[in-house]
């Protein structure tokens, strides 16, 4: 996959890699991960292509963006603030604000942050706390949604790979190392890796991945799992949706919730038969959502 095309200077040696794919009212999308290049949602940009133009922004310290000073910037609100800078320096006025997974959490963070900039705000697949305060439903449902596999024949291997991750992303001496791993884990995160879309998505994945291994190593030293969005979500004052898959094993209807409740007036949008990457597993759903979502709401 070739670098992002374009890059903004924030100032004191630093910049932002990023590129725009579309035409129209400013989208800024945020990726997942967090380590991973924006690059990765083109195919997602391409569906939202002919109503918005969307802006991949690499994360910081990943792709072509600077990484940030002090390691506890690759947290939500770090990356927030500096989604804000670069969007300041490329004069993006008030946009759609949206986030996959991580990015969603990110998205959320943002829109808390600068409600003055944030026309409406998306999270897609995304959760409201980590994994040392979700409560037993959140655990429950993500041990149903793993276990949909066991009778294929990756998922012994995935699954151990999947329980010895942050073991094994905290040893890691290279970036390398946590790209084949998540080669491994990827299948668990869908409905049905054999969907013919879903198994594009995974070969490009496996393909282009390039992780950022001091942001992954952060993500796993204890911020995923203590992550907590919810004393933010009440000062969101814009339309918001929550689109979560209905098999989605990390981010899922009970993490959704979490985050509608938050959020007054929040929309939950539960697609069925889907699991983390709702774009690749359910296209037309995706689109749909989003187009009509942000195309009706105005700002509060």
């Amino acid at each position: 996959m070739p670098a992002l095309s374009q890059s903004v200077d924030l100032g004191h040696g630093r910049q932002a890699a990023y590129e725009v794919i579309g035409e129209g009212t400013p989208l800024i999308y945020f990726q997942g991960g967090p380590g991973f290049s924006a690059a990765l949602l083109r195919p997602e940009a391409q569906l939202l292509a002919d109503r918005f133009a969307v802006y991949l922004i690499d994360p910081a310290g990943s792709g072509g963006s600077t990484p940030p000073g002090d390691p506890s910037q690759y947290d939500h609100i770090g990356h927030a603030r500096f989604y804000e800078e670069v969007r300041l320096a490329l004069g993006i006025g008030p946009a759609t604000i949206m986030g996959t997974s991580f990015g969603g959490i990110v998205a959320l963070s943002y829109a808390s942050l600068y409600p003055q900039v944030t026309r409406c705000c998306i999270a897609v697949a995304s959760r409201a706390v980590g994994e040392e305060i979700e409560d037993d439903d959140a655990a429950d449902e993500m041990e149903a949604f793993l276990s949909r596999h066991s009778h294929q024949p990756w998922y012994h291997t995935a699954r151990k790979t999947w329980e010895e991750w942050t073991e094994r992303v905290l040893a890691a001496e290279s970036s390398h190392e946590v790209d084949a791993m998540m080669a491994e884990v990827l299948p668990l995160y869908t409905a049905d890796p054999e969907r013919p879309g879903v198994q594009a998505m995974i070969a490009d994945w496996r393909r282009d991945m390039k992780s950022d291994l001091d942001a992954i190593k952060v993500w796993e030293s204890g911020l995923w799992q203590r992550i907590d969005v919810r004393p933010l979500l009440a000062k969101i004052e814009c339309p918001t949706l929550v689109l979560v898959g209905a098999l989605d094993l990390l981010c899922g209807p009970a993490q959704g919730r979490l985050i509608a409740a938050g959020v007054q007036g929040a929309e939950l949008v539960i697609v069925p038969g889907c699991g983390h990457f709702i774009a690749a597993e359910a296209p037309d759903a995706f689109r749909r959502e989003i187009v009509e979502f942000a195309g009706s709401t105005q700002p509060r």
